[in-house]
């Protein structure tokens, strides 16, 4: 009986603990920019929803609009998945506040039950708001 309780009091609490993401404030606006792209790799919405702006837009691949509320439910709903993302030749150019990170991605993935593969050229353009950084706008350009 006593084993019983130590678990309910002291490991599950642990584990549930362990299990939930747990959001890291961005340094600058590059370490902003890395922390979107790996919580899109692991579908971390929790820092998703920390990290965009209320604001947040996005173009997709065919420059369709994409704002912050439709990014979350695509991951939660499991429409997007990035199985496997390779940032290469990021730049950052930095103007106070403001951070425009620029760079190719290779992913790979699914969206809508259609699996992908793409080189893309991308631009996040990072904010400090409110003493914190934050993702403002992305754009994906697929390279042909």
């Amino acid at each position: 009986m006593k084993k019983l309780i130590f678990l309910l009091f002291f490991i599950i609490p642990a584990l549930t603990t362990y299990s939930q993401s747990e959001y890291r404030q961005p340094t600058d606006a590059t370490d902003c920019s890395n922390i979107f792209f790996k919580a899109l790799l692991e579908e971390d919405t929790n820092t998703l929803g920390n990290l965009l702006l209320n604001d947040f837009s996005a173009a997709g691949f065919q420059g369709q609009p994409i704002n912050r509320e439709f990014l979350l439910n695509l991951i939660i709903q499991g429409y997007l998945r990035i199985d496997s993302g390779m940032l290469s030749g990021t730049r950052t150019r930095n103007y106070g506040d403001v951070g425009i990170i620029t760079g190719n991605w290779n992913a790979s993935g699914l969206m809508q039950n259609n699996s992908f593969q793409n080189d893309l050229t991308y631009m996040v353009v990072c904010v400090k708001s409110g003493g914190s950084w934050k993702v403002s706008a992305v754009q994906f350009t697929p390279i042909r």
